[in-house]
């Protein structure tokens, strides 16, 4: 079991912020969100990063892959700039980073192992080891979630104790509730076209919550939470910030 809220933020809060560096973590915090998702990546030298490509240009112009890159070379990497000049010097965090500022803003995160990602078993014990050095004890597990079912399996036999989504994108894949069943999965992750009356009825069984990605637009947010999703990701969760408490004035007139 798992306590998602009715908006995540998306990369933090893509749409006004670097997507996937620590300002958009605080611009996410800064809008009241409680949750954030982010991507990551493994470095040349298996140390997990947040970005979501795995080559680099798109977010910061340099034509190469993050997994040919060593951890030490970060620091000289703007993944700022390509949005506006005013968020020049933003770099690309590490794992470590964005769960320390996590758990400074009060946010509790989502981390997306990336499908295409550089060694998934590699992937997966960088990510157990650094929620296990990095994040307090005493707070629930980040949520760990993956398009592959390679990186979730291994996340289940190396770290038992994280939680775990099942992300589907453009097909829902063969056999998903037994896999989900057997990862015991907390949360179902879909892209919004994949969503029908029959997938909401599986995802939700024995508990699973269920995530929409990615919305941006509050007419949208209405009919996702009337068809029984219980959490939206969105670049611009203050456009839907006000869903949460709408849902829990309805709840509290319907006593």
């Amino acid at each position: 079991m798992i306590d998602l809220p009715t908006v995540i933020g998306h990369r933090g809060a893509a749409a006004y912020a670097p997507e996937n560096t620590l300002a958009s973590l605080a611009c996410a915090a800064e809008m009241g969100c409680k949750w954030v998702e982010f991507d990551v990546h493994l470095t040349r030298d298996d140390v997990p990063v947040v970005i979501h490509d795995r080559n680099l240009k798109r977010t910061t112009g340099m034509d190469a892959m993050i997994d040919d890159i060593h951890s030490s070379q970060l620091t000289e990497i703007d993944a700022g700039s390509w949005l506006d000049p005013m968020w020049s010097g933003e770099r690309i965090p590490t794992l470590a980073q964005a769960l320390d500022a996590c758990r400074v803003l009060g946010l509790m995160p989502n981390i997306e192992i990336k499908e295409e990602v550089s060694g998934r078993r590699a992937a997966a014990r960088a990510v157990a080891e650094t929620v296990r050095e990095r994040w307090p004890a005493d707070l629930p597990r980040p949520l760990v979630s993956s398009f592959s079912l390679r990186v979730l399996y291994h996340m289940r036999t190396l770290a038992a104790e994280i939680p775990l989504g099942l992300l589907m994108w453009q097909k829902v894949p063969r056999f998903w509730t037994l896999h989900a069943r057997v990862l015991r999965c907390a949360s179902i992750h879909v892209d919004r076209t994949l969503l029908s009356p029959s997938l909401v009825a599986k995802a939700k069984r024995h508990g699973r919550k269920l995530a929409v990605y990615v919305v941006n637009e509050t007419p949208d947010a209405d009919g996702f939470l009337a068809q029984g999703v219980d959490s939206m990701f969105s670049d611009k969760p203050d456009l839907l910030s006000n869903q949460g408490a709408a849902e829990s004035t309805l709840e509290a007139a319907s006593v």
